[in-house]
């Protein structure tokens, strides 16, 4: 799941370990501010931490430093240039504001400030931020600074012996310095940072050097976790060394070393776990890959089996350390492993299980494992995380919901920072479906872990699938430079580029002998869409032949039936979709064959096949689950094909199941009503019901349907010059959508038929010759084909006359 947009920066302070709070140059008569005190608070500048009512509060780096800089000027503005510079220092990058706003939430929320009715942060819009409440200083005394009092009057008057005998000892002290000195260096060379933080880190197996084989394949994840807390480490993805060394456990050295060049690596590091004669001993030992040098080795020894998690993450703060991560660093992002994930190695263990499972694609032992996790440990936040990740990619998206839902629940317990992130975001993104505050996360997610290469590519899906794929292709790049060797970001790079029409560089992608044995089924969607996109049939057969008898060839299935529809040939889509579902049905995703049904209902419907789309929409609502998607959409099916009371009531249950997501209420819900409003010939509160669509409606999950419903309210209200802009605009926007959409065909007959209304016979013919030309193979009874011949039939008549013969008999309403 190279940044050519937006300039990243890592949290300040990373390297230097600097105190960031702002350059004190006080002079030493001057008393010291410790603390700021404000309503029940204390910001503590000497433990760098707030406190409420004498008990520390929990809050992150950035709203820490934001809240001083504003407590050091209560009552005045502090722009957000100035904010931005204190926070991320003096390179800052151009959003700015997104990554304030994002900051000064996260304050308000610790503080429990209303931004709405603040009492103590105001934002004066587009300028900066203000702290309006009272704020007391605390000042150290200037005895406490001040550690060199004058001397004494009669000490001016030194004898010459005493000249003498310090004169005398000067020797000494210059030996004592050089010694001193030399003693230092060493010190210092023996505890230098063994790597900048440029460096990439491969994390290679835990081996169990007990003979307990309970302990096999426990500590893996364990020390990753560990080792993904830290915003210095820049680690790659265990999943990439999982690739290259097939057997992790039993590698030896030599093979680690060659897998930690080739993911570009410059940084060994490998656990193991030995029995004493009483405990156990964790070590950690860090070697440069280029030579195969060690580096160092750090141990924690463990008295019995309850405290190995404890010894384990002693281990991994020394290495930590030696890495070169600074102390302040250290202090914030470093809880233990039983409070970040489970004291039980049991669950542990499952969950490595499941981790392994995931990345080698067995699926049903991956859930199964991370079930077993939760069981055992029903705190276990991050393994109900994992679970719902493998039900969502299962297509099980109630069960996926119900788990999500429970990792959030445990996000203040049981993880890290960056875990919690990962919870949040998942949370946000599948489980309520709110598009603006999951981006607002991975935003912050970003911010924090600069190096975390998840918060990029996710961000890069989310902005690609609400409409700016331009954004998207720059984080899908900065992806990329990351992680060359992760199939994902190619995959996400594709789509991109078939988001802005670039179907030639999809193509050359496809062709890439690097990544020609690509198994993501979307990367082989994608080059399905750039063929038809060029009209290369040939390219389509290829993706088409590569899909078959491949576990989600039912996706591939499902797209060849939508481009069969493009072309109005009914009778071959509705093979093809009833393949598509019994593929899925075979491979028990239940609700990925409801999806397909629908699909093909949904077109039905808007070309005009009414009846059949109806049986199928009630065949649906039959199936033994509920998700608020599918019964948006049968609403919608429902509606579009005139049964307007059971569309309402369906659609009034879909809003209770998902009352705060933002593309099923904002859109599809929107479309519900529209459709109702225009079987009941109320085109004018269509089109108002459709107004709240406009933030998502180019949504590729959406095929531009949003604006098609509007066209059709406004010819409905006679409104054709709206109507025509409305269907040009679709046409512009086509590459916001797969190129076999049939909303974008049916766009542009419409097109022709506003052009018509409006008297442009020329236009209106140019629009329906391009049509014809992509019907020119149709199904006879394809309803749209009839439609287009009779606007033809119409078009030597007068507007007046064909405005009144639009409610002729001989077309169901729903497609005027």
């Amino acid at each position: 799941m190279g940044n050519f947009g937006a300039s990243v920066q890592r949290p300040p302070n990373i390297q230097t370990g600097e105190n960031n709070f702002g350059t004190l140059t006080q002079d030493l008569s001057r008393p010291r501010c410790e603390a700021y005190r404000f309503d029940c608070f204390e910001a503590s500048l000497t433990l760098g931490a707030l406190l409420q009512r004498g008990e520390r509060v929990r809050v992150q780096d950035l709203p820490f430093k934001m809240l001083v800089a504003l407590l050091e000027r209560p009552g005045e503005l502090v722009s957000k240039e100035e904010l931005a510079r204190r926070l991320w220092g003096q390179n800052i990058f151009t959003e700015i504001d997104q990554s304030l706003y994002v900051t000064a939430g996260k304050l308000r929320q610790v503080l429990g400030d209303d931004a709405c009715q603040p009492r103590f942060i105001k934002t004066d819009s587009g300028k900066g931020y203000r702290f309006i409440a009272s704020v007391t200083p605390v000042f150290a005394s200037v005895a406490e600074q001040s550690a060199s009092p004058s001397l004494p009057a009669e000490q001016t008057e030194l004898t010459v012996k005493r000249i003498s005998l310090r004169a005398a000892f000067r020797f000494l002290a210059v030996v004592m310095v050089a010694a001193l000195g030399t003693g230092f260096a060493a010190y210092r060379y023996a505890h230098r940072a063994l790597m900048n933080d440029q460096d990439r880190v491969v994390v290679a197996a835990f081996a169990n050097s007990t003979g307990n084989a309970d302990l096999d394949g426990t500590f893996s994840s364990a020390l990753q976790s560990q080792l993904e807390q830290s915003p210095y480490i820049n680690l790659v993805s265990d999943n990439k060394f999982r690739a290259i060394v097939k057997n992790p456990e039993s590698a030896s050295l030599q093979d680690e070393l060659h897998a930690c060049i080739k993911l570009d690596g410059q940084v060994l590091l490998k656990g193991s776990m030995s029995a004493l004669e009483q405990g156990y001993q964790v070590t950690l030992s860090a070697w440069r890959c280029a030579s195969g040098r060690l580096l160092t080795t750090e141990k924690a020894v463990a008295s019995s089996q309850a405290t190995i998690l404890s010894a384990l993450d002693l281990a991994a703060e020394r290495m930590r350390r030696r890495l070169g991560e600074p102390e302040a660093s250290l202090r914030r992002f470093n809880v233990p492993t039983v409070q970040a994930a489970t004291p039980s190695l049991a669950a542990l263990k499952a969950f490595n299980l499941g981790e392994e499972k995931r990345f080698t694609g067995d699926l049903p032992i991956a859930v199964a494992s991370y079930k077993l996790a939760v069981d055992l440990d029903p705190q276990f936040a991050i393994a109900y995380g994992r679970l719902g990740i493998m039900y969502y990619h299962t297509a099980q998206f109630a069960l996926s919901a119900q788990a999500f839902q429970r990792a959030f629940e445990l996000r203040d317990t049981r993880t890290s920072d960056r875990e919690r992130l990962y919870i949040i975001t998942l949370y946000y993104r599948f489980a309520t479906g709110q598009i603006k505050q999951t981006i607002e996360d991975y935003e912050l997610w970003r911010t924090l872990y600069p190096r975390d290469v998840a918060p990029i590519h996710n961000l890069a899906a989310q902005y690609l699938s609400i409409g700016q794929p331009q954004r998207a292709l720059d984080l899908a790049r900065q992806a990329f430079q990351l992680e060359p060797t992760d199939d994902n970001h190619y995959e996400l790079l594709a789509e991109a580029y078939l988001r802005l029409g670039d179907f030639a560089k999809v193509k050359k992608m496809c062709e890439d002998p690097a990544h020609g044995n690509m198994t993501l089924m979307r990367f082989h969607l994608a080059c399905y869409e750039a063929g038809f996109g060029q009209n290369d049939e040939v390219a389509m057969n290829r993706q088409l032949q590569w899909a078959r008898g491949n576990p989600q060839e039912s996706e591939a299935l499902d797209d060849s039936a939508w481009a069969a529809m493009y072309f109005g040939r009914i009778s071959d889509a509705r093979v093809l979709f009833r393949k598509a579902k019994d593929s899925a049905v075979q491979n028990k995703s239940i609700e990925l064959a409801a999806g397909i049904e629908l699909d093909e209902a949904l077109l039905e419907a808007d070309v005009g096949l009414l009846p059949a789309a109806r049986t199928v929409a009630r065949e649906v609502l039959k199936l033994p689950f509920e998700g608020a998607s599918e019964q948006a959409n049968v609403a919608r099916v429902l509606a579009r094909s005139g049964d307007t009371a059971l569309a309402l009531t369906i659609a009034k249950k879909a809003a209770g199941m998902a009352p705060l997501n933002d593309l099923i209420n904002s859109t599809m819900l929107a479309m519900v009503r529209a459709a109702v409003y225009m079987q009941k010939t109320d085109p004018a509160s269509a089109v108002k019901a459709l107004e709240e669509s406009r933030e998502f409606e180019l949504c590729s999950c959406m095929q531009l349907a949003p604006g098609y419903y509007r066209g059709l309210a406004y010819l409905q209200n006679n409104q054709p010059a709206l109507a025509l802009r409305q269907f040009q605009q679709i046409i512009d926007h086509r590459f916001m959508a797969p190129p076999f959409s049939v909303y974008l065909v049916l766009s542009q007959l419409e097109l022709g038929h506003a052009y018509q209304l409006l008297g442009d016979s020329t236009s209106a013919n140019s629009a329906f010759a391009k049509v014809e030309t992509i019907w020119k193979d149709a199904d006879r009874n394809f309803p749209p084909l009839q439609k287009l011949r009779h606007y033809r039939e119409r078009s030597t008549i007068s507007r007046e006359q064909y405005i009144a013969s639009r409610e002729s008999p001989r077309f169901p309403s729903s497609l005027h």
